[in-house]
């Protein structure tokens, strides 16, 4: 079974974020790094700043790290509902808070079930200014490496 394309907005653009060319990347990873790539550019929207989706993206960041370690599983929660509403390739997701190494910044695993069956995990951290990065764990070593998960590492 081939993997579905990347996102029209790659297509268009030829790259995907990071300015890694589209042309660079084998077809199986491609569809892997779209996924990550609107993951990402949802969880750094805050709601309300799409007026015709006001749900699109996460609640204020500033109130929620504020709040940490208190705020953290409602933030989970926020994460999980928006992720699985905005990324249609997305069947299941389940995030996991992992050990916090910096105050003010909000460690987590999500692992991620595409459509097709394939499975993928991604970190994420919430820094203090609101910012969001993810990364693919299995190229960090995080997590043990498995069937055909391969994604580029870090931004």
């Amino acid at each position: 079974m081939t993997e579905p394309n990347p996102s029209l907005y790659e297509m268009l653009l030829q790259n995907f974020n990071g300015e890694l060319d589209l042309h660079r990347v084998s077809e199986q990873d491609q569809h892997t790094l779209s996924v990550l790539d609107n993951l990402q550019r949802i969880l750094n929207s805050r709601a309300g700043s799409v007026s015709h989706l006001p749900d699109y993206g996460l609640p204020d960041m500033g109130t929620i790290l504020q709040g940490l370690p208190a705020t953290a599983h409602t933030l989970i929660k926020a994460m999980t509902h928006t992720l699985l509403k905005y990324e249609p390739r997305l069947t299941a997701l389940a995030i996991e808070l992992l050990p916090q190494l910096l105050p003010g910044h909000l460690e987590c695993a999500l692992d991620v079930q595409l459509k097709g069956g394939r499975r993928v995990t991604f970190g994420t951290t919430l820094g203090a200014e609101g910012k969001v990065l993810m990364r693919h764990l299995k190229r960090q070593n995080h997590v043990a490496a498995t069937g055909t998960d391969n994604a580029r590492q870090a931004r």
